[in-house]
Formats: C-alpha cells, structure tokens, sequence
C-alpha cells in the first residue's frame, strides 16, 4: 500500500509539473524549444478532456447514470459508487489535471498576447467545468489550485465556488467582446463547440449563468444578488438557440484517435450497462414496475432511437435472463434474483442510435457490433431543449413570470428535433415525423393540464430526464433540487415489497427479489486513491445520504 500511494504521489506531482501551469515559461529557457505554447492545441486539448470526463466508459456519466436509473450497473449497484471507483476517480483527475490545467494555461497566455477571445472561452469552460465539481462534490480546491508546488490544496466552500464562477462568467464576457484590433485572433477549428463564434460564446455564457441561478434558486441568500442576476438574464434573453447546443460531438474516425462515442464501444466485448426497465416502461407507458407512471398509456416515438433490441420475436435468449419486455431484455436495480449476471451479450438490449450513434431499432432484431452504427452522436451538456426546460421550472415556481406549459411545449419539441439531427448523421435513418410528435405532446399536455402543481412539476422534470439520456449530471442536480424525476421504488410495482414484477411470458420470471435499496447519496465521495489518502486537506465524508452540497435544500 505504501509503495502504491508513493508511485500515486509522485504521478500526480509529475502530472502537475508537467501540466501548463502558471509560471510556465521560467522553466522553458532551452533555446531550440519554442517559448509560446501552441494555444489552439491548448484549446482544444482542454475541450475534449472536460467531455471525456463527463461522459460515458470509464468516467462518471456511466455510474451516475444509475443513480438517475436510465441504467443499471453492477459496478455502482445499490448506489454504490465508493470511493476507490475508477469512475469517480477518472473524471475528477480528468478535470483536475488535465482540463483546467489547459484551461489556465489558454487564459495566461491569451490575457498576455491579446488572445482575449481564447480567454474568454477558457473562463467560460472553467466556470462551467468548476460548478460540475461543486454539483458533484461540494466543496473542492478552487483558490488553491494549479499553483505550483502546493500539493495538498485546501477545499473552498462551495457557496464561495459558485459566486466566483460568477464573476469567472462576467470577465469572460468582456473578453469575449472585447474589440480591440489585436483582439482579432480567434479560433477557428481548433474550437470544437462553436468554432470560434463568439456570439455563440456568449450565448452559452449567459445560459450557463442561467444553470448556476436554477441550482441555487433554493439557496438564493448564499448567491449575491441571485434575483438582481436572473432579472438580468430574462430581460436580455441572449440564450442558447435551435442548433446551439453546448455538445461535445463524437464521430466515426478512428486514426489517429478514435473519436467514436464510448457508449457506442460498448457495442463489442462484454455488455457493462443495462439499460432501466424502470426507465423503459416510462417510456413506453406501461405500468408494471411503475404503477404511478405519470405518462401511463403514452408510448414515446423516441423508443426505437433510445434503445435497440438485439432479439428478434420469438427469438430464445442465449441464457436465463430476468426482464424481457417483448423483445427488450435486460436487469433490475439492486437485483438479488439468480438471473442477475447471466451473461447476455447478444441478447441484452443496448443504447441506440441517439445514445451513441449506434443502431436504429428497426424491429428486426440482430447482434449489434462496432460496423452496425457509425459512433457519431454527442455528449450533452447543454440543449436547447434542456434550456427550454431550465425556463419552464423557473416559471412554474414564480422566479420568472413566463409560461411554464408552453416552455415545457417547447422543451419537448425541441428534444425531437434533437433527435432527428442525430439520426440524419446516418444515411437511411428514419425521421420522427410531425404528426408523431404532435400526437405525443398533445397527450403529455393533457397529463399537464389535470396534474396539480407538483404533478405539473413532476412532468417537467421527467421530460427533462428523458431527454438527458446518458447525461446524468443535470438528472442527479433535478432531484436533489426537485425530488424528480421519480425514482425506481419497489413499493410501487405490481409486486410490493418483495420484488419486481416484469410483464409474464414464458421466457420472464414473475418475480425478481431485490436487495434492500441504500440511501439515495446526496453527493459523490472524494477520491480516495488521488485525494483523501494523499491531501491531509481533503476530509473524506463519513455520510452522504444527507445533504452537502450547499443549494441542496
């Protein structure tokens, strides 16, 4: 144990020597290496590790997933990311040392050479990359960070965190706007979000800001003038629009890196996620594991995009299995059956088309592999639809005096268009016609109109979250904030208090026995194995389940 935290230690310190720190230059003195760092690499560099670490593989997006039930993973069964998970670990080190880093490397060097337009994009990247981690952790090193030498950095409060983010936002703006002739540098490919738009830039600045006052309208007092902020905002309206996504776009190349959605990866070896029955049968409007489903009877055209069966009807599955719903096969939360792990890597239903630009479910059944889909579809961070959403809570709780139902209208809409962009990037993918989609709101809308105010809430919530399939982060913030989107509970299934009940056919169990559901955690363990063992700083928390994140009310 002892050599393996010295070999950690010394990574780590190497890592941040290596890293583009502050005082970078006084260590280049060697004549035939050039001084000026290459600050569209640097850019870009920093881009892509921020997606990579909130993604799925091996980084968070896949076990978080689970605590907002769009999957099932046996890695973080039962809520069970503890705190030596490669997940957890891999993104927190992912940001830490390599994407910020990048990101204060872009703003030294762009504040000192007039590249005013790459700082203000770096700001914005850290800003946004910063609440990430305060979402997700709570207090973390932010003032004591990157500064050379210093290798146990105290945390911040987190409250404190969010108001610099603020600020960190404001100076971004005025560089991004700053118009001096000097100031005429800008990226242009090297910027993978908005290729050097910077109106675009600062759109996403201002819905970004807009995230930072959702999550903390339950803490308003901790946030300096949060009213003042939105009013700001709202008059403005200078958000994101149709087609602006704040989304790392994932493609089919392959050399000299692959840039293949690593969801879609997933396609070969050995299946690693289970997608929900619970989140399916929402989907679908069935009730047997959720009995309260608020969209009962309401089948989402999105279906075949989400998710693709590799049975065919009446095909047998390679071994026993616990859920088959038709032909959609996969396993419970906290399962305790015999059937839990069987191996099924032919037979388990896996992530669409949507997802991870993989195969669009045509009905037909077949083995999916890494030639049945391209990989190009994106990582969200934030939609135009996820905006339209954010908007529609505000109104529905009275911080902004808008529409929450047409909002909501919108938000829908919005999350099909969507879809249908991603399903274009394969040729001979269907589009969700209009008239699908117009039938599916006006059913969701009626379930609005009858719902009181927090089934109205409700709604909205898991709109949202099926559309932030496989973007966890905003899910697990939407409950802590909300108490939505419903999560999976065993006493509302057609069994209670035993197990689960899937639909009975000769190739399903009638009841699947769970284990004792953990307390829902509140926030993410430190890393043990790159924080808490190696910085006498960094207490390990001792109980997540209340909570600890300060907008967390």
């Amino acid at each position: 144990m002892k050599n393996i935290r010295k070999y950690l230690l010394i990574m780590l310190i190497s890592a941040s020597l290596s890293g583009c720190t502050k005082g970078w230059l006084d260590i280049n003195q060697n004549p035939n290496v050039p001084t000026s760092p290459e600050i569209n690499q640097l850019l870009s560099a920093c881009q892509r590790y921020m997606a990579q670490a909130l993604t799925q593989g091996n980084f968070i997006g896949t076990s978080l997933s689970s605590y907002t039930h769009h999957v099932v993973v046996r890695e973080a069964e039962n809520y069970g990311m503890n705190p030596q998970a490669n997940n957890p670990y891999n993104t927190w080190n992912y940001l830490y040392l390599d994407a910020l880093k990048n990101m204060d490397a872009v703003i030294e060097f762009g504040e000192a050479n007039d590249y005013l337009i790459y700082a203000g994009i770096a700001k914005t990247l850290k800003a946004y990359t910063f609440s990430i981690l305060v979402d997700l952790w709570g207090p973390v090193p932010f003032t004591e960070f990157n500064i050379p030498g210093l290798t146990s950095p105290k945390p911040d409060p987190d409250k404190d965190i969010y108001n610099a983010c603020f600020a960190l936002l404001d100076e971004a703006v005025a560089d991004l706007r700053n118009t001096s002739v000097a100031n005429l540098r800008k990226p242009g490919t090297d910027d993978f979000y908005y290729g050097g738009n910077v109106d675009r830039w600062v759109k996403l600045n201002n819905t970004i800001k807009l995230r930072l006052l959702l999550q903390s309208r339950k803490a308003k007092a901790d946030i300096s003038d949060w009213q003042g902020k939105l009013s700001t905002l709202i008059s403005a309206n200078n958000f994101i629009a149709t087609g602006e996504d704040f989304q790392f776009m994932y493609n089919e190349r392959t050399n000299p890196t692959d840039m293949r959605h690593p969801a879609f990866l997933g396609y070969s070896g050995q299946h690693t996620f289970f997608i929900s029955p619970y989140f399916y049968e929402t989907m679908t409007g069935q009730t047997y594991n959720i009995i309260d489903n608020p969209f009962a009877g309401i089948r989402d055209p999105r279906i075949p995009y989400y998710f693709v069966n590799q049975l065919a009807t009446g095909a047998a599955s390679e071994n026993p299995h616990e859920y088959r719903n038709g032909n959609f096969m996969s396993r419970f939360f906290c399962s305790n059956g015999p059937n839990g792990n069987s191996v099924g890597d032919r037979s388990y239903s896996k992530v669409g088309i949507y997802a991870c630009g993989g195969k669009y479910d045509t009905g037909a059944g077949g083995a999916v592999s890494l030639t049945t889909g391209t990989g190009s579809a994106p990582h969200k961070m934030i939609t135009f639809a996820a905006l339209k959403f954010m908007l529609a809570e505000l109104a529905l709780t009275g911080d902004i005096s808008q529409d929450a139902r047409t909002l909501m209208k919108d938000g829908i809409e919005a999350a099909f268009a969507h879809v249908n962009t991603v399903a274009a990037r394969q040729t001979g993918t269907p589009q969700i016609t209009n008239a699908a989609r117009d039938e599916y709101v006006t059913a969701i809308l009626e379930k609005y109109n009858a719902a009181d105010n927090a089934g109205k809430m409700r709604i909205l919530i898991m709109q949202k979250w099926i559309h932030n399939f496989m973007n966890p982060i905003d899910c697990y913030n939407d409950y802590r904030r909300t108490g939505y989107p419903t999560l999976f509970d065993p006493q509302k299934t057609q069994a209670p208090g035993f197990g689960v009940n899937p639909t009975v056919t000769d190739r399903s169990a009638a009841q699947v026995p769970l284990m004792n559901i953990a307390s829902f955690p509140r926030s993410l363990y430190y890393p043990s194995n790159s924080e808490t063992e190696l910085n006498p700083n960094m207490p390990q928390k001792t109980n997540l389940s209340v909570p600890l994140v300060f907008w967390d009310k």
